[in-house]
Formats: structure tokens, sequence, C-alpha cells
């Protein structure tokens, strides 16, 4: 099924995604496209900047009562690097979409919007990096050692545990 013909069977909203049920036949039918970023309804989180399209490729198809999808979801995301600081951009991919929804005869539609948007939040890593070089910040000065090091003094001495160095258990 070509790209064009899913546009009938959803019908977006501002602020979501709609599968019109009396559109999809019997065997099924896989669903494509994007959607803006607003639907992920992220305002003020210190974490994540901005949110960007969020893509999905989904199979729909009608079983026993019920519109079942499945498929995958991503979102391109503006996050804050748990160790720099550092806004970066990444892409967030669920690989494992799956939901069942109660479709009776004369159910017109089924919203899908809420589930996608838990899936790809539940799908953010909670120590997200912008990379594995990522040296984080200096635990003294607070300066980004991915710019250089910083100017702060080193301390030599002896931690506050070596004296646990030489316990023999």
């Amino acid at each position: 099924m070509k790209l064009e013909s899913n546009y009938r069977l959803l019908r977006i909203k501002h602020f979501g995604m709609k599968i019109l049920i009396a559109r999809i036949p019997e065997e099924g039918s896989h669903l494509e496209g994007r959607d803006p970023g607003s639907i992920m309804e992220i305002q003020n989180d210190p974490q994540i900047q901005s949110f960007g399209e969020v893509g999905y490729a989904l199979y729909a198809q009608r079983v026993s009562g019920e519109l079942v999808v499945r498929g995958t979801l991503s979102a391109a995301v503006e996050m804050r690097c748990a160790r720099c600081s550092e806004f970066f951009s990444t892409t967030v991919p669920v690989s494992d979409f799956l939901r069942a929804y109660p479709a009776p005869k004369g159910t017109d539609s089924v919203d899908v919007t809420e589930d996608m948007r838990e899936e790809i939040l539940l799908h953010i890593p909670v120590f997200a990096v912008c990379g594995d070089a990522c040296k984080g910040r200096c635990a003294q000065c607070g300066a980004n050692l991915n710019d250089g090091p910083c100017a702060c003094r080193k301390d030599e001495g002896p931690g506050p545990f070596s004296a646990l160095d030489g316990l023999s258990l």
C-alpha cells in the first residue's frame, strides 16, 4: 500500500493521530509517516530541549473486536548530557510498539497518540550521554573537560579511603 493511501486510513488532529477503523481492510494495513514533535507535549523540561519529528511504521489489523497495532517508532530529540550538561541531538528508537485497542462494531476510530507518546518517553535513557568519550565536568570548578583541562590544582595526597588499601580480608 502506498504512503499516499495511508492518509485515508489516518486522521491527524492538531495533537494526535487517530486510526479510522472502517478503512482498515480485513488483512490489515501498513501505516507510515511523521508527526510534529508537538505531540510529545514536553514543555519546560530541564533535560529535554525539544522534540523533532516523531516517525512511525505501524501495522494495524482488526482481530476479534480489537484493533491490534504494532510496529516501530522514532523521535528526534535534543537532550542534556548527564556528564557534561551540554545539549546534543539523538534519536530515540522504539522497535517493539504493540497495543490492542477495543474496537467493537460501530467504533469509528482509535486514538493511538497517547500510547505512542508514552512508549517514546519510556525509551528515553535515564543517563543519556553525548558520546562515550565525554569527559564530563570538573568536580571542583565545574569546567567542561571536553573543552580541555581545567586550571584546578590536583590533590596528589592520599584520598579519604586510602587507609583501606592496606586492609587484607
